[in-house]
């Protein structure tokens, strides 16, 4: 079978979805040597990780020059999918050109822009553009991919119809330890002598960055506390006055702003950290959580449906809109090393829950079955499925 992957948003440089298809892709690959897989990518795509994907046999490599939401996305992409012998193309996100016929599975991820349009009139054509994919992604496909139940719910709340064929696939955590040399050069290079909580993420308004950095600050006034917030993150180009605000509280010279990060140094940031913090509302999964879950670190977050599905008992849960609650459950991890440890070992088992490998399988059983096409495979490749 030739399936499609649609890699434009992959890779390391991205974060979030780049991950999410990176790291599925590989995996992919690393449990079906028998399919050819089609990868369309672009230039924002690094060319080591277009060498690391190159390293499968079964892998063409196709560059198209159309980024997301680009009228070239709905032209000379389209253009290239329909000249290459794909029998069914996956999306690892709701972008795709929507006059594509063929048999097409997409990941929807969250419905967070349905929740938060955004309130800037230059992004509205953007919003525009983002309603009209969608919403033929979700009438069009042949199946959805949805990172949680509660992610599937919310897509459910939105469109109806595509309940009965949305699947739930969670994701995986991939990052690998480094020395402790690494760590304390992080540390160095970070400025970061103190203890710290941890934030992952791209700094965008619909992370509540802004909230976590006034409860952090309540922390500090409150309980005279000596410790770090860390966001390890590029700052969103759409709304870079969310780190400005976040630098408006009392304790702003207690904030540490990593930018982009590599994985090897976001891995040391993980294993320095003394927690991991996150006051998002919207969320689809929560990925970072569970990298730093993975690394023995307790959470504290939002009390959303999403991460008490995801994280269950390996984290304290706050009301993410109140300040004072943020700093008292930032403060029980601070000062309660009994329950803090018990919190570790919860997160160390939570992890488990979670591979990448389970989630290609499970990806390539759905995206197999949309092609409408008998799947045949080897008895080897059978068996390494069953495993």
């Amino acid at each position: 079978m030739n399936i499609g992957f649609d890699f434009r948003m992959g890779g390391t440089l991205n974060a979030g979805i780049g991950r999410y298809a990176f790291e599925l892709l590989k995996a992919m690959l690393a449990i079906d040597p028998h399919d050819t897989f089609y990868v369309f990518y672009n230039e924002s795509v690094a060319p080591a990780d277009l060498d690391v994907l190159d390293q499968s046999l079964n892998v063409e490599l196709v560059k198209v020059s159309a980024r997301h939401y680009s009228i070239a996305e709905q032209t000379v992409f389209l253009r290239v999918l329909n000249n290459t012998p794909v029998d069914v193309m996956f999306f690892p996100n709701f972008n795709h050109p929507i006059w594509y016929k063929k048999p097409f599975v997409v990941t929807i991820h969250d419905m967070v822009h349905h929740r938060i349009s955004g309130h800037k009139k230059s992004r509205w054509l953007w919003f525009k553009a983002y309603q009209m994919e969608m919403e033929h992604a979700a009438r069009a496909s042949r199946a959805i991919i949805a990172p949680s139940e509660a992610a599937k719910a919310d897509i459910a709340h939105y469109f109806p119809e595509a309940m009965d064929k949305t699947s739930v696939v969670y994701e995986g955590a991939f990052l690998e330890e480094q020395p402790e040399e690494l760590v304390e050069q992080v540390k160095q290079r970070f400025l970061l002598t103190r203890p710290y909580f941890l934030f992952v993420g791209t700094l965008e308004r619909k992370k509540n960055i802004v909230g976590l950095a006034r409860g952090f600050d309540v922390l500090l006034d409150k309980y005279k506390l000596d410790v770090d917030l860390v966001y390890a993150g590029k700052v969103d180009a759409h709304y870079p006055e969310e780190k400005f605000k976040a630098l408006e509280i009392k304790h702003k010279d207690h904030l540490v702003f990593t930018g982009y990060v590599d994985d090897e140094t976001l891995a040391a940031l993980y294993q320095g950290a003394h927690a991991y913090v996150n006051a998002s509302l919207n969320e689809g999964f929560g990925l970072p959580g569970v990298e730093a879950m993975r690394f023995g670190l307790p959470l504290a977050v939002a009390n959303t449906s999403v991460f008490n599905e995801v994280y269950d008992n390996a984290a304290l849960y706050f009301d993410a809109r109140n300040p004072d609650d943020i700093a008292e459950q930032l403060r029980l991890l601070a000062v309660d090393r009994q329950y803090y440890e018990h919190k570790q070992e919860m997160a160390i088992a939570r992890s488990r829950f979670f591979d990448w490998h389970k989630a290609a399988q499970k990806t390539l059983d759905i995206v197999r079955a949309a092609s409408g096409k008998p799947i045949d495979l080897p008895v080897s490749a059978t068996l390494l499925a069953d495993n």
